[in-house]
């Protein structure tokens, strides 16, 4: 399966805020992960995390995820498969620090699920 990738304005803005070599570092160690994304979407899947539980109508899954890029950067995205075109759509939301990842992946969801409810379930976002 083929992997598309697409950033938010939001996304390049945060990117931005780093030195080039701090951007290069983020965009290798997010590369290596959209590897393994396409080898073993499993291993892939317990690098990144859901920060809240969303339930969406008709028992569809929330797609979007929190990636450790190192101890202090998360990058929120969501990942979506396509299996008429064979693809997956990877799109880059934000990238934050950790202490914040939690607070920016519920902006990025109250901005792409309109109708949506959430469990109790708080997960905090460590820096180790």
């Amino acid at each position: 399966m083929d992997i598309l990738i697409e950033s938010t304005k939001t996304f390049e803005q945060d990117i931005e805020r780093f030195s080039n070599q701090e951007k290069f570092n983020i965009i290798k160690r997010m590369n290596r992960y959209f590897e393994l994304l396409s080898i073993d979407k499993n291993l892939f899947y317990k690098s990144s995390e859901q920060l809240i539980n969303i339930k969406l109508n008709h028992n569809y899954e929330s797609s979007i995820y929190s990636l450790k890029i190192c101890p202090r950067l998360r990058v929120i995205l969501t990942i979506d498969d396509d299996p008429i075109f064979g693809t997956t759509l990877i799109t880059l939301f934000r990238v934050v620090n950790a202490n914040d990842a939690s607070k920016a992946y519920n902006a990025v969801a109250e901005s792409l699920y309109q109708d949506f409810t959430i469990e109790n379930r708080e997960v905090e976002v460590s820096s180790r």
